[in-house]
């Protein structure tokens, strides 16, 4: 489909609907379709059911697996806050696509995202079990810009584990575009010099400094001598969950878990990712991550409220930055501690 009219997109209220429930009656026995959520592998797909709660609210469920592949379960089991956004991300885009008509060609760009984790005690998950959550979404695009070329969004969602405790908040700010408006805009990026890749050079820390088992999942390379900055991004195209489907740009879920990694080493490899939790990040996506350039990454210390550090990190391409964000790392707290 190489245009939208702005009357294929639904209002929420309009057409046949789910029947309204409440998030005791939501179902976890069988995730979404993975298109939905824009995934090519269903192990990657964490959602499993949704209703409509009003007009332009959501309640959904997720399972969060015992030990994903990259984003596992953090000091006494509490939940990786990158699952967190992720289970939020393919909220916001199954929310889109199941209750408002978006086709599953247009486009989802992101802008921002602010997460906070609210409470690391309700976070976490029973022994060797996956963990199943609810979300409740609102929904915050005005009637006036559900129609047209470039339709700009921001959806509110808290985030329920436990016994129905609330856990974590997330708001993603972005966009979704007609799919002959994004072709104009990526038609002015730059050309892909040589490899699209830039996973050569030596990894910046071992897995276990950024919360990762694998040495395939350290996004951060060394920076090479003469560039301002004190990592590059490593992508590679190949990774399964930072490139699950193609794309002609750098996802954010990479740039993402890329500060995420520069935020833990900030002060020093010493510290280590299992002494921390990641409880704060907002960012700010500026530009798309280019492939065929080196994408730089700085982070710096900036102190925090007592019995927190707080970590301001940049990523930067072609001398301009493209992501910038404020992160919060707290103590972990053992199991049976006191809730953060």
């Amino acid at each position: 489909m190489d245009t939208f009219a702005p009357d294929q997109l639904t209002h929420p209220t309009a057409g046949l609907l789910p029947r309204q429930r409440s998030a005791a009656d939501l179902d976890f026995h069988r995730t979404v379709s993975r298109k939905l959520v824009h995934k090519a592998a269903v192990s990657e797909v964490f959602l499993t059911d949704s209703a409509r709660a009003t007009a332009d609210s959501y309640l959904l469920a997720a399972q969060w697996p015992r030990d994903h592949a990259v984003f596992q379960p953090g000091p006494g089991g509490t939940a990786d806050s990158m699952v967190i956004i992720e289970t939020v991300r393919q909220a916001t885009m199954f929310t889109f696509h199941e209750y408002y008509g978006v086709p599953l060609e247009l486009p989802f760009v992101a802008k921002s995202f602010d997460f906070e984790l609210t409470d690391d005690q309700a976070a976490r998950g029973s022994f060797g079990a996956p963990q199943e959550v609810t979300l409740d979404l609102v929904v915050d695009m005005p009637a006036e810009r559900r129609a047209g070329r470039r339709m700009p969004f921001r959806t509110h969602t808290v985030v329920h584990a436990g016994a129905g405790r609330p856990c974590a908040r997330v708001t993603i700010g972005g966009e979704i575009l007609d799919p002959a408006l994004y072709r104009r805009l990526r038609a002015a990026r730059p050309a892909e010099p040589g490899l699209p890749a830039e996973d050569g050079g030596a990894v910046a820390a071992t897995p276990a400094q950024v919360g990762r088992r694998r040495p395939d999942d350290v996004v951060l390379l060394a920076a090479q001598p003469g560039d301002d900055a004190r990592w590059r991004l490593r992508v590679d195209q190949g990774h399964p969950t930072f490139f699950d489907h193609g794309s002609d740009h750098v996802q954010a879920v990479l740039l993402l878990e890329a500060l995420r990694q520069s935020g833990l080493l900030a002060d020093g490899p010493a510290r280590g990712a299992l002494a921390e939790v990641l409880t704060g990040l907002r960012v700010e996506f500026h530009a798309y991550g280019e492939f065929g350039t080196p994408i730089l990454l700085d982070a710096r210390a900036t102190g925090g409220e007592p019995g927190t550090r707080t970590v301001r990190a940049t990523a930067a391409q072609a001398g301009r930055p493209i992501a910038q964000a404020d992160l919060v790392f707290r103590p972990a707290a053992l199991p049976g501690g006191p809730t953060s």
